[in-house]
């Protein structure tokens, strides 16, 4: 739906305030290290694939447990921040730190606090979840409690009838007032399970990469091809954190990959303020993926390691989450139809 039929519409709007909802009248765990799998022969090319496999699922295992170390606390039941509910959907304002959805080893999640409060109507955790923020992502999250609510919203995410915006605090100055990033994005390789900008190179190596690998979940998840991916942006404000400049953002992911602002963000030079993935030192590839000739050429003013490691020192001092937030979502409800706003200021 376009902003002009959005602005037409009598929209009902709902801003999370504290520990209630109001609708507007006038709108580390240890980690185990690679275990060699059993039937693989020794020597020549599989010894060496085993060898990179196994380096593999230990960087894989690596990068989980310095996941589950950030991960905090979800809110008790008493605390959770509820948008908005009735008889269709609860909307909340997810933390920082806290998981969307339960993980693999199934840590506790918003969604579990959710729906121990208000269950759903096939009793099934799972299908009240239309769709997920990462864990370091902060925001606005709708669930669905009846299974016609579900199938609706899949339908309405998947045809992008919802409107999405964000807010970032982003290392430097953006120079330009506002602007989109259209960079396709793919499975990083060489920092997995993260994502990259995707280039010829890299689409290259990632090939090559799957062509040793043995392990067919390994695999799968390698060889998926690149997708294209758009954001836009647009400057709200120029400030300082620490000493150092920053620029606060409103960025809209017109499509939805994982971890798209965070990596665009990065590959324009202007890693979002408190990224352990992408940000100074992160787990996963600088630069988006660049190499850093390739930013000196593209982005020219972009912000500096200096500054990021600035930024980064007083990150860890004040102990700062990651700084991008889920600040508004747009839809038709699921079952009256009518359109709906719900909204949760940034907390940084």
């Amino acid at each position: 739906m376009t902003e002009t039929e959005w602005s037409a519409l009598p929209n009902q709007r709902y801003i999370y305030c504290s520990d209630k909802y109001l609708k507007a009248s006038s709108c580390s765990e240890g980690v185990e290290g690679p275990r060699r799998e059993e039937g693989l022969e020794d020597g020549g090319v599989k010894e060496d694939r085993l060898k990179a496999e196994l380096a593999l699922e230990y960087e894989r295992k690596m990068k989980a447990a310095a996941a589950r170390s950030r991960a905090g606390t979800v809110p008790e039941p008493e605390d959770l921040p509820v948008i908005y509910v009735d008889e269709h959907i609860v909307v909340v304002n997810k933390p920082s730190g806290v998981l969307c959805v339960p993980g693999v080893r199934l840590q506790p999640s918003i969604a579990d606090v959710v729906h121990q409060i208000y269950r759903c109507e096939s009793g099934d955790l799972a299908k009240m979840i239309v769709h997920r923020l990462d864990m370091d992502t902060s925001g606005v999250v709708v669930f669905a409690r009846t299974n016609a609510s579900l199938r609706t919203l899949h339908d309405a995410f998947r045809d992008r009838h919802v409107r999405k915006k964000y807010e970032a605090l982003v290392c430097g100055r953006v120079l330009a007032t506002e602007g989109e990033i259209n960079l396709p994005l793919q499975r990083d390789h060489r920092h997995p399970p993260f994502v990259r900008v995707s280039t010829p190179q890299s689409e290259k190596e990632a090939a090559k990469a799957v062509e040793g690998l043995v392990h067919a979940g390994y695999k799968k998840i390698m060889k998926k091809k690149p997708k294209p991916s758009l954001s836009t942006y647009e400057v709200i404000q120029r400030e300082t954190y620490g000493e150092e400049e920053t620029t606060r953002l409103d960025l809209v992911p017109v499509t939805g990959r994982t971890h798209q602002l965070r990596v665009h963000c990065a590959a324009m030079g202007h890693p979002i303020v408190g990224d352990p993935v992408y940000g100074y030192m992160g787990e996963g590839a600088p630069n988006g993926g660049f190499e850093d000739n390739v930013m000196n050429e593209a982005a020219p003013g972009r912000a500096t390691l200096e500054q990021q490691q600035s930024i980064d020192r007083v990150v860890k001092e004040n102990r700062k989450a990651l700084c991008l937030h889920a600040k508004y979502l747009a839809l038709k409800h699921p079952f009256t139809g009518a359109p709906m706003v719900f909204e949760a200021a940034a907390p940084f």
